[in-house]
């Protein structure tokens, strides 16, 4: 009976080294630690799309159109303005107009149209016009637009 019981410990031995430790069951903190920044980044991206959603793009848009530079040419001046969009709200084919005027008297037009200004954001353009600006008063102003 010795043999016996010697050889069942050998055997027995040999099987729990051969066998590699077996995990616990449940979570790891890497696991967690990831869980939890994946649900903070999941929040953020809520937050800020129900934001964004609120913030009120209903309304007008809000056009303001500065002259910044005017360049002579061969045919006529080169008048360079900037478009602002200071609204929440993008629009698209925007005519821009310029007048040189003379008292109450439009002495010359002209037009551009810009195809997309987006949302808080500024679009540069130019209007050509034949007659010297600086001898008149020139005004540059958005005169529509439309929505994408």
């Amino acid at each position: 009976m010795n043999k016996g019981s010697t050889k069942a410990k050998r055997q027995e031995n040999s099987r729990s080294e051969d066998e590699e430790p077996t995990r616990k069951p449940g979570t790891s903190i890497a696991e967690w630690i990831v869980a939890g920044v994946s649900c903070l980044a999941l929040l953020a991206v809520l937050g800020y799309l129900i934001l964004d959603g609120l913030s009120g793009r209903n309304g007008a848009a809000d056009i303001i159109v500065l002259p910044a530079e005017v360049t002579a040419m061969n045919d006529g001046y080169v008048v360079e303005f900037a478009a602002n969009n200071r609204a929440g709200k993008s629009v698209a084919a925007v005519e821009i107009k310029g007048e040189l005027r003379d008292g109450e008297e439009v002495v010359e037009e002209s037009g551009v149209t810009i195809d997309y200004i987006p949302q808080k954001s500024e679009r540069k353009g130019a209007l050509i016009f034949r007659s010297d600006p600086e001898g008149y008063e020139l005004r540059i102003f958005a005169s529509g637009y439309s929505e994408p």
